[in-house]
C-alpha cells in the first residue's frame, strides 16, 4: 500500500514537472511574440 501512494507521488511530480516544461516555453514564446508586436507597433507610430 505504501509503495503505491510513493508510486502515485512519483508519477505526479513528473507529470507536474512535464507539463512545466512543455508551458515554459510555449509561456516564453508567447511573452517574445507579445513584446515583437508591441515593438512593431511602436515603429509605426
Amino acid at each position: 500500500m505504501r509503495i503505491g501512494k510513493i508510486f502515485k507521488n512519483a508519477i505526479t511530480s513528473y507529470v507536474t514537472v512535464l507539463v512545466v516544461l512543455v508551458l515554459l516555453p510555449v509561456f516564453l514564446v508567447t511573452n517574445d511574440i507579445s513584446v515583437l508586436q508591441g515593438i512593431i507597433e511602436s515603429m509605426n507610430k
